[in-house]
């Protein structure tokens, strides 16, 4: 097990957006043939320490939600990723795990940097026009990770990522969890008792 301590609490948006969205959400795998030689399974968790409680999270997507994403934020991260240890502004590649939940996500190998990460508090939607729509929203930060993938990978290991929390949703202390044992029988159960799954467990990405 590994950790660091704390990190950035919650922040502000309030942003006027055309649509809203997400960016390019990679997908979960269902079968290792989706697996090319120029992507991989990450295979983890994200647990948040106290969890969100029932009601906690405020997400008012006003009449129109055509990309569902109210369900991209409930009891969800969102983990923007890039091929370079980038700012979030240049990236809207991300996955979308559910919290508490073994995840089984495919991505390209070059997208290995977690520049930026998200849990949804609050998010408020107003129409502002016909074109754009004015957002307020109230996020958790999450620290900056890194995936250690080799050009050989088809599925990898990262770690549960527990993230602990205070009463003011700043993030106190981050865990990397090696819990290898249950995800590989897991990862077996879900594709076939001869799919491998390499350890490679997650590091911070530093500053």
């Amino acid at each position: 097990m590994t950790h660091w301590g704390r990190w950035p609490g919650t922040a502000l948006w309030i942003t006027t957006v055309l649509t809203v969205g997400c960016g390019t959400i990679h997908p979960e795998v269902t079968s290792l043939r989706e697996i090319s030689s120029e992507t991989v399974a990450v295979v983890g968790r994200i647990e948040l320490i106290p969890p969100l409680q029932s009601g906690e999270q405020v997400l008012r997507m006003g009449t129109f939600d055509p990309l569902d994403t109210a369900g991209k934020l409930r009891d969800r991260a969102v983990l923007h990723l890039a091929n370079e240890a980038k700012p979030m502004e240049e990236t809207w590649e991300v996955i979308n795990p559910r919290l508490d939940q073994t995840f089984f996500f495919r991505i390209p190998k070059q997208k290995r940097f977690m520049v930026f990460g998200t849990i949804t508090t609050s998010y408020e939607a107003r129409v502002a026009s016909r074109r754009h729509m004015n957002v307020n929203r109230t996020d958790i930060l999450l620290p900056r990770m890194v995936f250690d993938i080799t050009p050989a990978d088809k599925a990898i290991y990262v770690g549960t990522i527990r993230l602990h929390r205070d009463e003011f949703n700043s993030i106190t202390k981050v865990e990397i969890l090696d819990q290898y044992p249950a995800a590989s029988a897991e990862f077996k159960n879900r594709f076939g008792s001869g799919a491998e799954l390499r350890k490679s467990i997650t590091k911070p990405l530093l500053q």
